[in-house]
């Protein structure tokens, strides 16, 4: 009896063996998103060449690591609350004194709206967890959004993320909002 299961059981295993399917029929079809046209928080975007983009999360829509060995993170991400809040938590996580007042910002713009500069430099403390990181920088970028706040931040090490300011800056500009209307149509070859 046993050498009977057994041998059911191998016939079962070599049978299910076979080649995959090499195949796939689609027959259900659907308009196009903006995640299909890759334009994640309906943004497009012209990053720098040398980012690379890794998988979003939940918190971060768009987001990339650059520098010699990928530790400069560059990362958007839209949540509710206020410009001053936010700066301050992020000067927080440098140990710096908070500040009374957005007019001790810097400005600038993105996508033809005012926008507020944050910079810290010194040991980060990101939190949840992870490991302090000394000799760290920060160039954040926070624009009012409706209700909501858009945040872009560069962090890593000082001396990386000063050598990369001039194209964040540049890669702050060239942010461009989808409207899905103007998508093509999927049906047009």
């Amino acid at each position: 009896m046993r050498h009977s299961v057994l041998l059911a059981a191998a016939a079962t295993l070599l049978v299910s063996c076979g080649d995959p399917e090499l195949s796939i029929t689609v027959s259900d079809t659907r308009p196009l998103t903006l995640y299909d046209q890759d334009y994640p928080g309906d943004l497009k975007d012209q990053p720098p060449v040398t980012w690379r983009r890794i998988p979003g999360t939940k918190f971060r829509i768009i987001n990339y690591v650059a520098g010699k060995d990928e530790n400069v993170e560059i990362f958007l991400g839209e949540s509710k609350g206020e410009v001053l809040g936010n700066a301050n938590r992020w000067l927080g996580q440098f140990g710096l004194t908070p500040l009374q007042s957005q007019e001790f910002l810097g400005k600038t713009t993105m996508m033809d709206r005012e926008a507020f500069i944050v910079e810290a430099k010194g040991t980060y403390v990101p939190g949840m967890g992870q490991p302090n990181q000394e000799n760290c920088a920060l160039i954040g970028i926070i624009r009012p959004s409706g209700s909501n706040i858009i945040t872009l931040k560069m962090i890593g090490p000082a001396d990386e993320v000063e050598s990369m300011r001039e194209e964040f800056h540049q890669y702050v500009q060239s942010f461009t909002p989808i409207d899905v209307a103007n998508l093509p149509d999927p049906k047009t070859p």
